[in-house]
């Protein structure tokens, strides 16, 4: 059994979160901590009101900083490396159960690195997804700096990894290959047909902290992979 902290940023987004943690408990992860984003869709509350891992409640939607914002890292990693990652970031079915056993390897390994997590996979993104092919223009560049075999240079915010200081910075980092690798799943939604789930989150989400779970690629991020097409 694994005692290495993770935190799970939680913002009303349930059925993507479950699959995660059915993953972390298969796995052997015994410290599971959800950084509760102020959730009020009805399913997340009743879930967050019956799980048996530990729920941290913020007094507002602090975003993807959460875990830091909250204290939640300060006060529960005591030092030692903990994960980070949003809830939506799911080990694919061909992952290894070590996965945090491994990242752990990984830093040991490379003094130098504040992280080590997945790489996201891009090679079977669905055509029912609208934004399929600004995913993959802005994922592809994380793929592009192999350091060695089956590890690339690569920033990472909180897509799941494992950090070694309680303040880590998003460079330098390391991502994965596989099959170590895990699916961002709002890349896998049918822009179409948007689930209950889905509807509900975005129409109370913060738009200033939601990204890829819009039915279109948001401005900004559009924005920046214009000018990585033009300047690169």
């Amino acid at each position: 059994m694994s005692q290495t902290p993770i935190f799970i940023v939680v913002r009303d987004l349930l059925s993507p979160l479950q699959q995660l943690v059915a993953w972390l408990e298969r796995a052997g992860h015994e410290r599971v901590i959800l950084v509760d984003n102020m959730s009020t869709y009805p399913p997340m509350v009743e879930y967050l009101s019956t799980t048996p891992h530990t729920v941290v409640r913020c007094l507002w939607n602090m975003g993807h900083r959460s875990p830091w914002l909250s204290g939640a890292v300060f006060e529960m990693a005591h030092g030692q490396s903990y994960v980070v990652t949003d809830p939506d970031i799911v080990p694919d079915e061909n992952c290894p159960l070590d996965a945090v056993a491994h990242f752990a390897e990984i830093l040991a390994a490379h003094p130098d690195v504040d992280r080590v997590g997945f790489g996201l996979r891009i090679d079977d993104l669905p055509d029912h997804y609208a934004s399929k092919a600004d995913a993959i223009a802005w994922e592809s560049r994380f793929w592009d700096d192999e350091i060695e075999p089956g590890l690339y240079s690569a920033p990472i915010d909180t897509t799941f990894a494992l950090a070694s200081k309680s303040r880590p910075s998003l460079m330098p980092s390391i991502r994965t290959g596989p099959p170590y690798v895990a699916r961002h799943l709002p890349w896998y939604e049918i822009t179409a047909e948007p689930t209950e789930e889905l509807i509900y989150y975005r129409e109370h989400s913060d738009r200033s902290l939601t990204h890829w779970t819009r039915p279109t690629l948001p401005g900004r991020e559009r924005l920046m992979l214009d000018q990585q097409t033009t300047e690169g």
